[in-house]
């Protein structure tokens, strides 16, 4: 009892109420403290970007959210290396130290076919017609010459064997083939062979 009693006072004393009511305080800011450096310290824990350049999406995905990382598709362009679908580009680059969640954009290869529409450059110079054709993507272009007034001008560009009309949309790097004038009159050959089988015919009736 003599113990109990002797508890109850001290507890009932102001002075140690406070050095009570001190320690609490102190033991409660210690937790709290910790406990904010450990959510400090997890919040700005860094993560290394992994490589995903030349992958596949579905392969892609499975390694960035095995590293905590989300990833959005943010354009896909046409090119001639890489598979269709495979990634080309990574935004943040690989290796770049990010956050836990950040989203990793990626830009990948279209799949099928691109479409240019091929101008038209019918009396253009064949000079002229190549270059625009080249700067297009296509670089595969036969040069046929046809009788024509005016030499070294385009008459045409074919593809599969059709001429093209003017901006018609074929596969970007397709073979082409661009007619071209050589110069000459053929109205003025045909009247020229003409006259000579005519002389010809006359010699021969009075031979």
């Amino acid at each position: 009892m003599k113990k109990e009693n002797i508890i109850l006072r001290l507890l009932k004393n102001i002075y140690v109420k406070n050095v009570l009511m001190m320690i609490g305080v102190f033991v409660g800011l210690v937790i709290i403290v910790l406990f904010l450096l450990n959510f400090y310290t997890k919040h700005n824990e860094s993560i290394t970007v992994p490589t995903v350049k030349g992958l596949q999406v579905q392969d892609a995905a499975g390694i960035l959210e095995s590293s905590d990382l989300r990833y959005e598709i943010s354009d896909s362009i046409f090119q001639a290396e890489g598979a269709p679908g495979s990634i080309i580009e990574q935004i943040p680059k690989e290796q770049s130290k990010v956050k836990k969640g950040r989203t990793v954009f990626l830009v990948i290869k279209a799949k099928g076919v691109q479409l240019v529409s091929v101008p038209e450059l019918k009396d253009y110079s064949r000079r002229q017609a190549e270059a625009q054709l080249a700067s297009l993507g296509f670089n595969k272009v036969t040069i046929q010459e046809v009788p024509a007034a005016y030499k070294g001008l385009v008459i045409s560009i074919s593809y599969r064997g059709k001429q093209l009309t003017p901006n018609q949309k074929i596969p970007k790097g397709s073979p082409l083939v661009m007619t071209v004038g050589a110069g000459g009159d053929i109205s003025e050959g045909d009247s020229i062979s003409e006259q000579s089988d005519s002389q010809d015919i006359e010699k021969s009736f009075f031979e």
